[in-house]
């Protein structure tokens, strides 16, 4: 036999005194992500998603990150991201979102400072070992252990605090200015009527220049940023929600049903409906 014993008193993960909510778990396998998540945010929910195989290029806050096995991304509430993946670029990967995070010295629902690199890259070792955590949770959770999974969870919180605060990220966090300015906006108008000219209008530069500008920085022309910061909406519209399709459509900024649904099968490689059915797993 042999036995291990604990050699410290226990500290809850990044200083919390009440235990956040588990709101999701998901698995991407690398055939599964052929079918996109695309640009979106959770405006009062934390995501943690571990990548576990393949390349791609993720953007957070607009920035562009290369994604392989071993990152750790994480997204505070309200941060834009967009995890490129697709017939070309097959990522494997676990993700959590969870709500109620109320770390010390941080606005609510952010595990991270502000100006903190969103990506870390662990060891292969740390990678297997969080890769186990989520898989355990996972499982759980679709098993309907739901109360089981809150206390994994401040397991998984517990991992992640101990690499988090010793990993390095060679990443660069600036941003241009401008693109700032750009991505703010589309983050909150995207749903409405969209016209470059009259953006470059009010900021005083050429649409050209705008659109050279934003495209080097963030990887897509103003105009791409906002259709996949809609079928982004759309899809956490579908996943959280019981609204007609019709309406969601509507909502993100489709007036006519039918280009909203060839908009979304286009980036997404299924319908609506088909998306809606595929991704939940229903308990």
């Amino acid at each position: 036999m042999i036995q291990c014993f604990v050699k410290k008193e226990y500290e809850p993960p990044f200083g919390l005194t009440a235990l956040p909510r588990l709101f999701s778990c998901s698995h991407t396998d690398a055939e599964g992500s052929v079918h996109p998540r695309v640009m979106h945010a959770h405006h009062d929910l934390v995501e943690i998603a571990l990548i576990c195989g393949g390349e791609s290029v993720y953007f957070v806050g607009g920035v562009a990150y290369q994604a392989r096995r071993g990152d750790l991304f994480i997204y505070n509430s309200g941060v834009v991201h967009d995890e490129r993946s697709g017939p070309e670029a097959r990522i494997a990967s676990y993700s959590l979102a969870l709500g109620g995070l109320a770390v010390p010295g941080l606005r609510e629902n952010a595990l991270l400072p502000e100006d903190a690199p969103p990506v870390y890259h662990l060891s292969e070792a740390q990678t297997a070992r969080l890769e186990r955590l989520y898989a355990v949770l996972f499982d759980e959770l679709t098993a309907g252990g739901d109360d089981g999974c809150h206390h994994l969870l401040m397991a998984l919180l517990s991992v992640v605090s101990q690499y988090i605060g010793a990993s390095t990220s060679a990443h660069s966090s600036d941003e241009n200015a401008l693109s700032r300015r750009v991505k703010a906006y589309i983050d909150a108008h995207f749903a409405e009527e969209f016209s470059l000219q009259a953006l470059a209008d009010g900021l005083r530069v050429s649409p050209y220049y705008l659109s050279h500008v934003f495209k080097d920085v963030t990887g897509y022309s103003p105009l791409q940023y906002v259709l996949r910061r809609r079928i982004g909406e759309a899809q956490t519209l579908l996943i959280t929600t019981g609204l007609p399709i019709t309406q969601i459509a509507a909502q993100v900024g489709y007036d006519n049903p039918s280009h909203f649904n060839a908009q979304f099968s286009k980036a997404v490689g299924m319908s609506p409906r088909s998306f809606r059915k595929e991704y939940v797993v229903h308990k």
